[in-house]
């Protein structure tokens, strides 16, 4: 589902569901969402988005000027982690 246009803007509307999800999830961490377009809920954390563009977890790490990670880095990194499900989110500002 599109949650913005094709210049960048926020689609106020197709966030709402997500909105009230999001501050649930950040106050007791569990929250589901229920699909506009199917009527189905799921959990927020199992939602997918273009390009890992968010993730919901309990433990997050940021790298400043780093270099690209590789597969082999990631791969590891999720390891150490005890293989739990890790997700990239690259954004730079």
């Amino acid at each position: 589902m599109d949650l913005y246009t094709d210049e960048g803007d926020a689609i106020e509307d197709a966030w709402d569901p997500f909105n009230k999800a999001i501050g649930t999830w950040r106050d007791s961490g569990q929250a589901a969402v229920t699909c506009p377009r199917c009527s189905r809920a799921g959990g927020l954390t199992a939602w997918t988005w273009d390009n890992d563009y968010y993730a919901f977890g309990y433990l997050g790490f940021e790298f400043w000027d780093w270099p690209e990670f590789s597969p082999g880095f990631l791969e590891r990194f999720a390891r150490v982690l005890g293989d739990h499900h890790t997700v990239l989110v690259g954004r730079k500002f």
